[in-house]
């Protein structure tokens, strides 16, 4: 299952990398047929890379939702919640023992 998780995510960023290299020719096409200035190219690619920035950490977001929803629907424990319920114990633990001595 996270295998196929690691490899859907690498085919986005595979993805994102063709498509920004292909983006940067179009605008280096575009400045020499003289249809933008290079000032323009510049400010279009700026602002084409901050959505993209924008775009991947959305999508980061939902991924980790996603990732959490499946773990949750295998009954697979995270690390948050063994932390959590590794403290409950040693706590009762130490309650236990302080109510009911053991002279061992």
């Amino acid at each position: 299952m996270i295998d196929i998780v690691k490899k859907g995510m690498l085919a986005g960023i595979g993805v994102v990398v063709v498509t920004k290299d292909k983006i940067l020719e179009t605008l280096d096409e575009w400045v020499q047929k003289g249809e933008i200035t290079k000032d323009e190219a510049v400010a279009m690619s700026d602002k084409i890379i901050e959505e993209g920035k924008s775009e991947t950490e959305k999508a980061k977001v939902e991924a980790s939702k996603l990732f959490n929803h499946m773990l949750h629907r295998a009954n697979v424990v995270t690390k948050d919640q063994y932390d959590v319920l590794a403290a409950r114990v040693t706590e009762l633990e130490g309650r236990l023992h302080r109510e009911f001595p053991n002279s061992d």
